[in-house]
């Protein structure tokens, strides 16, 4: 794979490595939200490492390692100060999902303008990259109400809402399109 494809490898390595982390903190302890709290973080450094492989344009790049001093910042404020460490912190987990959304968009209109695939005649659909993004976007957008609103679900016991069955749908379709991303960059080695 490419430095990218090994970028959205290392983030599809990290999910499996929180979703246990998470289970198993649950069960002993009741309490996983302050994991799940730096999983967003660590899972946002590992997007944007990502993006700023992806995205070619020098002041979008720049911006993107810019955006993580002040996230990082966000994040330390929410999960010891705002909303506090046995707490969803969806205040970071919301900004998290916008600006990785933002870096989606960009890098779709990227593949959509980009001169060499067209004088190449290369399908964006052919390109590992392609199917990475459409999994990832598709997820954060089937997160971006569950993280905006999941402590006052929490409050107002709601917690049972449809909103967390579809982000689990979304996180099944970001399953299969990785999947297919991995296959099409099995494909390009051959």
């Amino acid at each position: 794979m490419d430095k990218a494809g090994r970028w959205a490898y290392y983030y599809l390595l990290s999910s499996v490595v929180f979703a246990l982390g998470s289970l198993l903190i649950a069960a002993l302890y009741r309490n996983n939200l302050w994991f799940t709290s730096v999983m967003h973080l660590l899972q946002f450094i590992i997007l944007s490492a990502y993006y700023y492989v992806l995205i070619k344009r020098p002041p979008l790049k720049l911006i993107i390692k810019i955006l993580l001093i002040p996230a990082f910042i966000l994040f330390i404020l929410d999960f010891f100060k705002l909303e506090g460490i046995y707490t969803y912190n969806s205040i970071f987990a919301t900004v998290r999902t916008c600006l990785l959304l933002a870096y989606g968009i960009i890098f779709f209109i990227q593949l959509l303008s980009d001169d060499d695939l067209i004088k190449e005649a290369v399908f964006i659909n052919s390109l590992p990259n392609f199917w990475f993004n459409s999994g990832l976007f598709i997820y954060l957008c089937s997160s971006f109400l569950f993280s905006l609103a999941y402590n006052f679900f929490l409050r107002h016991s709601l917690y049972n809402t449809a909103f967390q069955p579809i982000t689990f749908i979304g996180g099944i379709i970001e399953g299969i399109l990785f999947y297919i991303g991995l296959m099409k960059a099995k494909k390009l080695r051959s």
